[in-house]
């Protein structure tokens, strides 16, 4: 192709490159090769502006469907990147081996540069499209490298510099890149260095995912560097045959391609018999042990994880076949929890870990008894850790318990510990986003390792628990502001299943049914089309819990067996159509109910007015009957005089004390109370 000359200095340099004569500044060979590609294979002009083509949204969702897990993993890497170099206006992206955006994150300032790029989600950033770049000529080249300013093919990407690293399956297939994008003026090497090092954590995060049905060696020269970035990770079979690895592997023991080494049986790779890594294998915990290999005088140090056991395995003989739709009454025709019954079914005897995320109700917690009734553990214990409601003081005692005398004011024959009370069976952990950030890595240990060591403790004692964990919170950011362990999160989060919120659901009205069959007991109870149609229009802020609440009061209320409109209170909830007093007043009930469950909380907020004033409503229309304003607030008695205190709610001509006589015990201030 013969390149337009119109005075550019641009389209001089590229020329001249190609030809390899002399150039005003030193341009590497790479990029001369990737020119010259440029030109005759792609037919290029520099000096044309050219759009980067957009795919399909059906197309793009489907590319990221294809990387599985390793997208996942690479968003939470890429927040992680975005932390550290905010405020220095770049753009971190990840894309496909075509070159098609599939990520994008970065300061805001930077937002107008990348729109002006064409930096967006399903964009086509390979080199045939828009010549040499970051992105492209990476995936061309398979490795690292930076395009910097004017060593971009197209005049238009001139102003940026682009720094890009590749990501690799544990066969070597080239599965996607990583670019840190920006406007610098100067090459940018710890950049290099960032994008590099993030890449290895996906990539190895990723090979650990593809290997959990192999046996996975993992070693180093060090065995403090076991289970860190730089470790080797290869995935054999029961045979020794070698089915993938990772580029750590690679450098450690000398092979240049991925091809070299699967394929090979591993006891001629390594100076270690298949039969004793089969015995590391079998080992409980993670604790390195010495490995010979073919490298002279250098030593290695290694564990070998175990494969997930199949399904059905070694189930005992004579065990029900539970699943998990006979031991859930509500109904799955909802197709988000058809399909999460079906991923549990599967995973649930296998050595997974299962993380539940959803909104506040949606029934989590129900769902792990289900996982845990139907799986071979069904027969030993469940135990659920509320993190939350447990305080950070005595949450460390509460999980791996102590020994007699570790601390002032212990037991005298001291405390097991819950993860001790689940040995054998399922350990739930709901709220995990609130565990605090210095357990995380104890409770890390314990999965990794199957042992807990109890405080004052000198030796671990072997456990085995199938962790199952819940929360509302968003991980994935958690973990990029340093507030949840990514590594943790990696091992909670072996399948997550999400529940759909109540109004989201579409088998709602069967969810109505065979709530209230269960809650009617031996009762034949009929709900009226109105009542039912007016269930159906509520948004149910509280899900499953806020509906379970509503059916026991319309049973408790209703004279008759058939459940009709007239038993209904509006009061009962909140939402857009709900009358505005009304909504005012479900708003402090809400409260009300929230505040029985944890320590008190600050009131300096707009809520609080309004939060008084319902209580005195109620408090009038009950004639000042505080055990009957509890029973129809859903609190308890204590809660209730603890807020009439709060408020300043007291009947005219009489003291607080003199109610609290009369109705029962006095409540103490400040105490943890429950809901009665």
């Amino acid at each position: 192709m013969v390149l337009r000359q119109d005075g550019t200095g641009h389209a001089r340099l590229i020329q001249s490159a190609v030809k390899g004569q002399p150039t005003a500044i030193d341009i590497d060979q790479s990029v001369r090769h990737s020119w010259s590609r440029c030109l005759g294979n792609y037919s290029l002009d520099p000096l044309k502006t050219k759009q980067p083509i957009v795919v399909e949204r059906v197309d793009l969702q489907a590319r990221r469907e294809r990387l599985g897990t390793m997208l996942q993993i690479a968003r939470i890497e890429m927040l992680g990147l975005a932390r550290q170099m905010q405020h220095s206006e770049f753009g971190i992206m990840l894309t496909d081996a075509d070159g098609v955006i599939l990520c994008y994150t970065g300061d805001p300032a930077f937002a107008d540069t990348a729109r002006r790029s064409g930096f967006r989600e399903g964009a086509i950033w390979s080199e045939r499209e828009l010549g040499t770049n970051g992105m492209g000529t990476c995936l061309m080249m398979r490795r690292s490298i930076i395009i910097h300013r004017s060593e971009h093919f197209l005049l238009q990407n001139t102003a940026l510099t682009c720094t890009a690293a590749p990501i690799f399956d544990m066969q070597g297939k080239l599965l996607a890149a990583l670019d840190i994008s920006g406007s610098s003026s100067e090459p940018q090497m710890h950049t290099l260095a960032l994008v590099e090092i993030a890449a290895k954590n996906i990539e190895n995060r990723a090979v650990l995912e593809a290997a959990r049905g192999y046996h996975a060696l993992r070693f180093h020269p060090f065995p403090e560097f076991v289970s860190t970035p730089g470790e080797g990770v290869i995935a054999f079979d029961e045979a020794g045959l070698i089915v993938g690895c990772n580029r750590a592997a690679l450098d450690l023991l000398n092979y240049r391609e991925h091809g070299e080494l699967c394929g090979e049986n591993i006891g001629s790779v390594l100076e270690t018999s298949l039969g004793t890594l089969m015995q590391l294998a079998s080992r409980p915990g993670m604790r390195p042990e010495p490995i010979a290999a073919h490298l002279g005088h250098l030593r290695l140090f290694g564990v070998v994880q175990a494969p997930a056991s199949d399904f059905g395995a070694n189930r005992p003989s004579g065990s029900p076949v539970l699943t998990l739709r006979n031991t859930d009454p509500t109904p799955s025709r909802d197709p988000v929890v058809a399909s999460n019954h079906h991923v549990a079914r599967r995973v649930m005897n296998r050595d997974i870990s299962i993380l539940l995320l959803g909104e506040t109700g949606t029934g989590k917690g129900f769902f792990a008894k289900s996982i845990h009734a139907a799986s071979e553990r069904a027969d030993k214990p469940f135990v659920s850790v509320n993190c939350a409601a447990i305080p950070e003081l005595l949450i460390e005692s509460e999980l791996f318990g102590y020994k007699p005398g570790a601390f002032t004011g212990a037991a005298r024959q001291g405390h097991s510990g819950r993860i001790l009370q689940a040995n054998g069976g399922t350990l739930f952990l709901d709220e995990i986003g609130d565990m605090p950030l210095s357990l995380q890595a104890r409770l890390l240990t314990v999965i990794e390792d199957r042992e807990v060591m109890p405080l004052g403790g000198s030796k671990p004692v072997p456990v085995d628990i199938r962790i199952i964990s819940a929360t509302h919170c968003d991980l994935i950011e958690m973990t990029s502001r340093g507030q949840f362990r990514d590594d943790l999160y990696y091992r909670l989060n072996g399948i997550t299943l999400t529940m759909p919120p109540l109004r989201k659901r579409q088998d709602l009205p069967e969810m109505v049914q065979a709530l209230i069959k269960l809650e009617a007991g031996d009762r034949s109870i009929r709900i009226g089309d109105a009542l039912m149609q007016r269930l159906l229009r509520c948004s149910w802020p509280g899900n499953l819990r806020q509906l379970r609440n509503v059916i026991r009061n319309l049973l408790a209320l209703s004279e008759t067996d058939e459940l009709s409109l007239t038993d209904f209170d509006e009061r009962w909830l909140l939402g857009a159509s709900v009358p505005a007093e009304a909504r005012i007043e479900a708003h402090a009930v809400t409260r009300l109910n929230h505040e029985a469950d944890a320590d008190d909380e600050d009131d300096d907020d707009v809520l609080a007015d309004a939060e008084r004033a319902a209580l005195l409503r109620t408090l009038e229309a009950c004639r000042w009957n505080v055990s009957e304003a509890a029973v129809r607030l859903h609190v308890s008695r204590k809660t209730l005089y603890r807020k009439m205190h709060r408020h300043g709610l007291i009947r005219h001509g009489q003291r607080l004390d003199s109610l609290q006589g009369a109705e029962g015990d006095p409540p103490h201030a400040g105490a943890g109370l429950t809901p009665s």
